[in-house]
């Protein structure tokens, strides 16, 4: 005849207070998570500002540029350079 040796390990109970503490450490995590991703759009928010006010100063150059010889151009590129500033507003 054969035996079977099941062994059993017997629960343990949870510390007190690890349920608050586990909380809390996750609480904390999100929030130092949700901090720094707010700084990083930050700093991304500002450089696409600052890429766009770049791109609209190269087309308005380039429109005086133009201004003597056509102005109709000139108004067109300083019209564009406009609403493209205006459109990465919203």
């Amino acid at each position: 005849m054969a035996s079977i040796t099941v062994t059993g390990v017997p629960t343990v109970p949870t510390p007190r207070g690890a349920i608050w503490a586990a909380r809390g450490a996750v609480a904390a995590w999100r929030l130092f998570s949700g901090l720094l991703m707010a700084r990083r759009n930050a700093k991304q928010a500002a450089r696409a500002a600052l890429q766009t006010a770049r791109d609209a100063a190269h087309v308005r150059a380039l429109a005086r540029l133009h201004a003597p010889t056509d102005p109709g151009f000139a108004s067109d590129l300083n019209a564009a350079a406009d609403r493209h500033e205006a459109a990465s507003l919203r």
